[in-house]
């Protein structure tokens, strides 16, 4: 990147945002802007690390937010945090193991889970033969109760205990859906060997030093979702699954961090309370204040404009020479806080601004207003979800009036369309850019 003449070209170039930021590596580290998401007090994350740190035993928590908001990169701090205290942090995505859009349970979350625990050990390790394959261990398990499944066994014999934990889980839903029945049969003694098997590698990843923690932290989560018919019964899952079934999810060598969808927290009130602590929710970067009452306008809030900003300024350091300012807070508002539709939206700017031959300082609004509108675009709104949005913009909550809408407002909460925020406590609104039609909408005369 040029040291001293802004592009447009350049910056376009910068805002590439796909991958999370991990802090292990320097280059990531020097793009890190801290204290994004920090409100009043200390942030969720610092809460995280310090209550890992502290337990005195192994905990779980949940971790949850909005797409775009940064999860990944943040979860990825709290590894590279723990392990420069001297402990064993593994990140697994679970997009890589699990159909997302598929139901979920809470016999295929265990068996999702400890193939990741193992593939994360065996790489740590370095292919040590003390490690064994949660594969191997698995066809141990259906041996002694009598468990047939000949495709598995064949496999694992086949592999010498490398199956693919991917190959099965994602790739191979027949053979999933066995797996996933026969545990299913007793859950109480699947769980069980689940739980001797974390122990097993917890042992293994603790043999050098007894006293340090492992932890598990589990991302994508978060992207579970469903449309279409029979929606209702698969958002219902992964309510049974983080709720109904938390018992099995808490282990006792092993400290599991699960990232979950946004709307959860929401829906189960309390959710946390079975492991003892609060969810760990990451609100979107707080460019708006809470409005004083229910309904009223939220004014801009300048240290989160500030802080958005920075984001890109680290990657692309001449951004008010190259597009003027103005057109870039009106852009961090119109992101409505979420850093990934923050760089899409200025990438947008950026196409038709070259592509109009415009010059640097780049300060045509038209340009913002068009990617502003590519954006609309992408949520349409029903005259029901219109109903259901004003009802959030009147009192700053989530507009559910009975559990029988869950789906609904899971719904909502996927497509951006209600935004979590959090002013010394959490609150909701619309999407900025729909505000003004959600605001204006007037039903039509019966």
């Amino acid at each position: 990147m040029p040291n001293t003449a802004p592009s447009l070209e350049d910056l376009y170039d910068a805002l590439d945002n796909e991958a999370p930021l991990d802090i292990d590596h320097a280059e990531d580290r020097a793009l890190y802007v801290a204290d994004l998401h920090k409100t009043e007090g200390p942030s969720p994350v610092e809460e995280l690390i310090f209550q890992i740190k502290r337990n005195k035993s192994p905990g779980a928590w949940y971790f949850t937010g909005h797409r775009g908001g940064g999860k990944s990169t943040e979860l990825r701090r709290v590894a590279h945090e723990l392990r420069q205290a001297g402990h064993v942090a593994v990140v697994a995505d679970m997009g890589e193991y699990l159909n997302l859009a598929e139901e979920i349970s809470i016999e295929l979350l265990l068996l999702t889970m400890m193939a990741a625990l193992s593939e994360e050990v065996e790489r740590l390790s370095g292919g040590d033969p003390l490690v064994r394959g949660y594969f191997i261990r698995l066809k141990d398990y259906f041996t002694r109760t009598q468990i047939d499944i000949p495709e598995l066994t064949a496999g694992v014999d086949a592999a010498g205990g490398k199956l693919s934990a991917k190959a099965v889980l994602k790739n191979n839903p027949t053979l999933r859906e066995k797996v996933v029945g026969a545990v299913r049969e007793s859950l109480g003694t699947f769980s069980d060997d689940v739980e001797a098997f974390a122990d097993e590698m917890v042992g293994y990843l603790k043999k050098d030093n007894p006293h340090r923690k492992v932890v598990l932290i589990l991302d994508s989560l978060e992207r579970l979702r469903f449309g279409g018919v029979g929606a209702d019964k698969r958002y219902e899952a992964i309510q049974r699954t983080f709720d109904t079934y938390a018992e099995h999810l808490k282990f006792k060598s092993l400290n599991v961090v699960y990232s979950i969808p946004p709307y959860l927290p929401h829906l189960v009130p309390k959710l946390g309370s079975y492991f003892g602590v609060n969810v760990c929710t990451l609100p979107h970067v707080k460019v708006f204040e809470r409005p004083k009452a229910a309904g009223e306008p939220a004014r801009p809030c300048g240290e989160g404009v500030r802080l958005m900003k920075e984001c890109l300024s680290k990657r692309y350091p001449l951004l008010d020479r190259t597009v003027d300012p103005r057109l870039t807070e009106r852009l961090i508002q119109a992101s409505s806080g979420s850093p990934r539709e923050f760089f899409r939206l200025m990438r947008t700017l950026c196409t038709k601004a070259i592509l109009s031959g415009e010059q640097v300082p780049m300060g045509n609004e038209r340009w913002a207003q068009a990617a502003e509108q590519e954006l609309r675009n992408e949520m349409p709104l029903a005259e029901a979800d219109i109903h259901w949005l004003k009802k959030v913009r009147a009192s700053n909550g989530t507009g559910l009036d009975k559990i029988e809408n869950l789906s609904s407002l899971a719904r909502l909460f996927d497509s951006g369309l209600i935004l979590g925020y959090r002013n010394s406590e959490d609150w909701c609104d619309v999407h900025w850019l729909l505000r003004h039609e959600v605001d204006a909408y007037q039903p039509p005369e019966s």
